[in-house]
């Protein structure tokens, strides 16, 4: 698990219809895997790299 997954993954979400209906164990499948926190800090990073202010 890790961070960089789960950036690649917030990525993919908002690039990828289908990939966006997959269930779990297709992520999984896929080769992402991380905890909750790592998200968290997943989009804290996508938010500073991309200028965002989270809502």
């Amino acid at each position: 698990m890790s961070v960089a997954s789960a950036v690649a993954y917030i990525k993919r979400m908002r690039g990828d219809d289908a990939f966006r209906q997959a269930g779990r164990e297709f992520l999984k499948q896929e080769g992402f895997e991380f905890a909750t926190e790592d998200f968290r800090k997943a989009q804290d990073a996508i938010y500073a790299a991309y200028d965002i202010t989270p809502m």
